[in-house]
């Protein structure tokens, strides 16, 4: 159950003060125009053709929002399209997060480490991982971060 009566208690407050709550609800109005903006709705399967060259042609937090989409759709409630990410043949979703691995640090390295974590659990997608196209970039900038063993690696 939701309580409204902090809210109630904070309206009044204002009410008090007068003049003194315009500058507050200013800077919050200035905070929700500054933040970023929420995607629409979840990433499905269709989105990963953007989500790859936006990964592979962008830098910075571009980059990690795309990773962290690629992310969102192999996490724990999307164990569905794990297999299909790598197996499929319609993606390489694996040469990108490498690319991913290589940046010197930052959220696109560390949500790329947790990508491939997810999609290396199914066992049809570990040979694929290991022994395909894109296994040497992947091992490669695996075996890079845990050379550097820094925090996002754990």
């Amino acid at each position: 159950m939701v309580s409204f009566r902090r809210k109630k208690n904070k309206e009044q407050a204002a009410a008090k003060e007068g003049a003194k709550s315009e500058p507050i609800k200013a800077s919050k109005e200035e905070k929700a125009s500054k933040a970023a903006p929420v995607p629409a709705k979840p990433p499905t399967l269709d989105d990963i053709p953007d989500l790859i060259e936006t990964m592979l042609n962008e830098k910075g937090e571009k980059s990690a929002a795309a990773t962290k989409r690629i992310y969102e759709l192999c996490d724990v409630g999307h164990k569905q399209n794990r297999v299909p990410m790598v197996c499929s043949g319609k993606w390489d979703v694996l040469t990108p997060l490498a690319k991913c691995l290589t940046q010197e640090s930052g959220d696109g390295r560390h949500l790329a480490c947790l990508a491939l974590n997810n999609l290396s659990i199914p066992t049809e997608n570990k040979r694929v991982m290991a022994l395909g196209p894109a296994s040497e970039a992947v091992i490669g900038g695996l075996c890079k971060v845990i050379a550097e063993d820094k925090q996002e690696s754990y």
